[in-house]
């Protein structure tokens, strides 16, 4: 049976990195319009980012040596279904049982690693696994699955 997941376009919290010899120059100088100029393009920014971008993470990866062509080209359908994606828009994406399979192989394969966990992709898994209703074994369990 088709696995219905709703993409979103999901807050992304970023950090601002701004080069300390920036800073003091601007603070020493008492430059409140050049600081001003400085964060102003940071308005210009997106501060959401669309699911497409986990999807293409977890389908792009490779590990260290990369893959045989036959490994990959079992992507090759949802990896096209997923670069049609318009980030503009969020609703149902419909993945077949064995594109869920796929992705939930992957996201289990010990080499797939992330040096970090971005709070967009942690909802993202989150709804991934509660439309596919699969868990990671190493997960703290539900309320109502502990015991006392």
């Amino acid at each position: 049976m088709a696995t219905k997941i709703n993409l979103k376009k999901r807050t992304a919290l970023r950090a601002i990195e701004v080069p300390i010899p920036v800073l003091k120059n601007l603070i020493e100088q008492e430059d409140k319009d050049g600081l001003f100029d400085y964060f102003k393009g940071i308005a210009k920014q997106d501060f959401e980012v669309h699911d497409k971008q986990w999807l293409e993470l977890i389908i792009n990866w490779v590990p260290e040596g990369g893959h045989a062509l036959t490994e990959s080209a079992k992507w090759f359908k949802l990896a096209n279904r997923v670069a049609d994606l318009d980030t503009d828009k969020e609703g149902a994406f419909t993945l077949s049982p064995y594109q869920v399979d796929l992705l939930w192989n992957r996201l289990n394969n010990s080499k797939f690693t992330v040096e970090r966990l971005p709070t967009a992709f942690v909802a993202f898994i989150v709804d991934f696994q509660t439309a596919t209703g699969r868990h990671f074994p190493e997960e703290e369990p539900d309320a109502e699955d502990q015991s006392e």
